[in-house]
């Protein structure tokens, strides 16, 4: 109410300076008219002579309106030119909008995926601090770890605090058709309290669970507790038959949890060494990530790291010879080597953005080739060079305020063309595309390219 308002006294006091402009300018007139017919002159005379003293009436008073401040009403007349300059050439207007579009719309899908996989961070507790612990060889820069190096670098180390081991595995799931294998996942104990992440029915893992002889305990993804148990809470404490052992279920993991790593895991097991590999420090099966403590950045974490894998090559110089460590934070090892490819893709649409602008600005070029008349009739009548400029300055801002929404449009489709060509396989190990779309990030690239 209060702007409706504010734009009604504003109409109101428009209309009472306008009288008062007319008043003022028909006295001043009406004055010089009487001091040149006070010199000899005719009526008429002194009437055309009083008119080119005063020059053109119109302009003087679009001069006086932007004065006093009604400029945003010179703002709306430009724009409502500008749509029916649009209107007039429907032609020109749809090719301008089109190019604009797909240029547009190419660029903000291609954004989308890097702000997905560059900008936006990890679904995790404060994902900065998050790193990927590996061991390092000559031909494996990521290598896999031992168990036996994890419960020593797990020891000894001063730079994380806490570092949690894990690895993919499968399951045979008794079901009442008979054996199903599923995807499934093992992790030490303190894995998600290393992530960040606590089950939202249940509880975690504890302190021990993870020791050979524990209770075998499992806890269920989101996806599996709706599909395979139809969402019922009472879940918890139940047993599932999992490779012919019984486990008992003792949490349901958030829906929107996912680990690039093994993104298709519907059971997370606690990492118990029951394997022969397990036992066998020269057997390696694991990967390791870790949470930093704070004042330790990942230069002082890996050169912690590797002064232990010096002191275990030392001290098991059969097992462990030539082993180095690898610190990296877990965003750079999830994304890998998309981030080059996403970063060329960028550039690419980028690209096409800039030749789609240089062809609408040639197209408007030659435009306004057939527009010189009426420029040449608005200048003659007292628009300024800057009002000229600011009215073709708001027909772009129109073609580009179009071009920006049917662009949005185009990337929108491009968005779920492009994820329906990665495979589910691979989006599994892709966290970060979950609920991919047209989000804050992307609106505000977009309204910068607009």
């Amino acid at each position: 109410m209060k702007g409706i308002a504010k734009k009604i006294e504003l109409l109101f006091r428009r209309k009472r300076f306008a009288a008062d402009l007319d008043e003022e300018m028909r006295f001043h007139r009406e004055q010089a008219e009487k001091d040149l017919m006070a010199t000899g002159m005719t009526p008429e005379q002194a009437r055309f002579a009083a008119g080119r003293e005063f020059g053109n009436a119109t302009r003087l008073k679009e001069q006086s309106h932007e004065v006093v401040g009604f400029g945003f009403e010179t703002v709306v007349q430009d724009l409502r030119f500008a749509f029916r300059q649009l209107r007039k050439n429907p032609g020109f207007a749809a090719t301008a909008i089109l190019i604009l579009a797909l240029g547009m719309g190419a660029s903000v899908a291609i954004f989308a995926f890097v702000d997905a996989a560059l900008i936006k961070p990890l679904p995790y507790r404060n994902p900065t601090r998050l790193m990927d612990v590996t061991e390092s060889l000559a031909l494996f820069p990521r290598g896999n770890l031992s168990y036996a190096d994890y419960l020593d670098w797990k020891r000894m180390n001063s730079s994380f605090s806490s570092l949690a081991a894990y690895n993919g595995t499968g399951f045979g799931l008794q079901t009442s058709s008979g054996m199903e294998p599923v995807p499934g996942e093992r992790v030490s104990a303190e894995f998600f309290r290393t992530l960040g992440i606590r089950p939202m029915l249940g509880r975690d893992f504890r302190d021990g669970e993870d020791a050979a002889g524990a209770a075998p305990e499992v806890l269920l993804s989101f996806g599996t507790w709706q599909r395979r148990f139809g969402g019922r809470t009472d879940v918890i404490g139940q047993t599932v038959n999992l490779s012919g052992v019984a486990h008992t279920i003792i949490g349901v993991l958030p829906k929107d949890f996912q680990f690039a790593f093994r993104g298709n895991a519907e059971f997370w097991e606690a990492l118990q060494p029951t394997r022969e590999c397990e036992k066998r420090r020269s057997c390696h099966d694991l990967y390791g990530v870790g949470r930093l403590k704070d004042g330790v950045t990942p230069q002082m974490a890996l050169a912690n790291m590797k002064d232990i894998a010096q002191q275990l090559e030392r001290q098991y110089p059969d097992s462990n010879r030539g082993q180095g460590a690898s610190v990296m934070p877990l965003a750079a090892a999830i994304v890998g080597d998309i981030k080059p490819i996403l970063l060329v893709l960028l550039g690419g649409a980028c690209l096409l953005l800039l030749i789609s602008c240089i062809n609408v600005s040639s197209l408007l070029l030659v435009r306004s080739e057939s527009r010189r008349r009426e420029i040449a009739v608005r200048g003659a009548l007292g628009a300024s060079r800057v009002r000229l400029a600011r009215q073709f300055a708001t027909e772009g801002s129109a073609l580009a305020f179009a071009g920006c929404l049917f662009g949005l449009g185009i990337a929108g489709v491009g968005i779920q063309f492009l994820l329906r060509l990665v495979s589910k396989d691979m989006l599994a190990g892709m966290p970060f595309l979950q609920g991919l779309g047209l989000n804050t990030h992307v609106l505000l690239f977009a309204s910068g390219l607009a």
